[in-house]
């Protein structure tokens, strides 16, 4: 019996050597350092020009991890204490602790459908808002083209959490390209992981204030030094990915289509199997989805503990997404009850979030493997439900 584990998203050991040509480089010079001398282009560099081009953004910025990243784009964009920001409420903590470490107020944004967001608050906002934050769901992107429309109307920036929704497209286009910023990560459990590291991408004016932030305040010039004495130079942090975790990141950026390709037939193959026995939780364009997960609703708090237990027995691994929306942890309720939370209570949000339960499947999956997390689905089939 395999476990089908869920972080093996990427596995050195499986890896053609011949595909790991940017972190051989780095191996073999020995600089460690984004700031590299000598011939060889940075590969931050070389992922902040990739990634710039594939979001369609002007530029984008390494940085040490997504939620950083997210930290640095609401200061960017020029977020601070005591602004309101809209998130999903439907999202992982981080995403509302970004919002709370500039000093603004994270504001949930309920669920509308299984997977979209209540656009109310920003047609009518009873308070005034500075951002919004959406945040894509485990490779499903959302539809952000109405939400891009109404960030437009009322004159705020849209932040694009494309933390777990790296190559998802909806109607809409592909996740985080309507973005006034996006935010990635590549985490151990992302489509490209270096274990930690994230990455900022948005307008040129907006990155090099990241940059800034994120590189100690510091104006680089052509051969790389810090300038301190620049008018332009600011106090920022350490906040920078090294070279060893930007090497990874290209080496797997460079066959990222084929990745998804592999997730998609895979997913599609685990759907065909399930038939319309076992009824998914939906995006807006399935066949756009990352094809990452698989994403079913339980019918209670207790059968999503039991599918998870039972496919576990079998050796496949599910799990429930995010047990809580942000404001059901005991963090943000003293947030609350001390005055500084507004907003509407997530309703929707709260009663799925424990229910909502995602099935991986990574590009190492064999044809006998996803027969066997289709097998273990379909055996425990009576704890999911339809949902919409």
């Amino acid at each position: 019996m395999t476990t089908i584990n869920p972080h093996q998203f990427f596995d050195l050991s499986r890896e053609d050597p011949d595909s790991l040509r940017h972190f051989r480089a780095v191996l073999n010079d020995g600089q460690l350092f984004r700031y590299v001398e000598g011939e060889r282009e940075s590969a931050n560099a070389l992922i902040e020009r990739h990634f710039a081009d594939r979001l369609g953004k002007e530029a984008a910025v390494a940085v040490a991890n997504g939620t950083v990243g997210l930290r640095l784009a609401l200061r960017a964009v020029g977020v601070g204490p005591g602004d309101r920001v809209l998130v999903s409420a439907y999202s992982f903590i981080a995403c509302a602790m970004a919002i709370a470490a500039v000093g603004a107020v994270p504001v949930p944004l309920d669920m509308d459908g299984a997977l979209t967001v209540d656009t109310r608050p920003l047609r009518s906002p009873d308070h005034p808002v500075s951002a919004v934050m959406i945040v894509h769901v485990q490779g499903h992107a959302i539809p952000v083209g109405r939400i891009r429309e109404l960030c437009d109307e009322v004159g705020v920036p849209l932040i694009e959490d494309v933390c777990q929704g790296l190559g998802a497209e909806s109607p809409d286009g592909g996740a985080g390209h309507l973005a006034d910023v996006a935010v990635l990560s590549f985490q151990q459990s992302k489509q490209i992981s270096s274990g930690e590291g994230g990455l900022v991408a948005g307008g040129a004016e907006v990155v090099e204030r990241v940059r800034r932030m994120a590189d100690l305040g510091a104006v680089r010039h052509d051969d790389g030094a810090p300038d301190w004495d620049d008018e332009r130079a600011i106090l920022g942090d350490n906040l920078r990915m090294t070279e060893l975790q930007a090497a990874l990141v290209m080496d797997q950026a460079s066959v990222l289509d084929d990745t998804l390709a592999r997730q998609r037939c895979h997913r599609a193959r685990l759907r065909e199997v399930l038939g319309s026995a076992v009824p998914v939780l939906e995006s807006a364009k399935p066949e756009g989805d990352t094809g990452s997960h698989t994403l079913f609703a339980a019918r209670s708090e207790e059968d999503a503990r039991e599918f998870c237990a039972a496919l576990a027995a079998r050796g496949v691994l599910a799990r429930v997404v995010w047990r809580k929306t942000y404001p059901e942890y005991g963090l943000f309720r003293r947030h609350t009850a001390s005055g500084a939370a507004l907003g509407a209570w997530p309703r929707k949000a709260a009663s799925r979030a424990p229910r909502i339960l995602g099935v991986p499947t990574s590009k190492y999956l064999t044809e006998s493997a996803v027969e066997q997390v289709a097998d273990a689905i379909l055996a425990n089939r009576h704890h999911i439900v339809s949902e919409r």
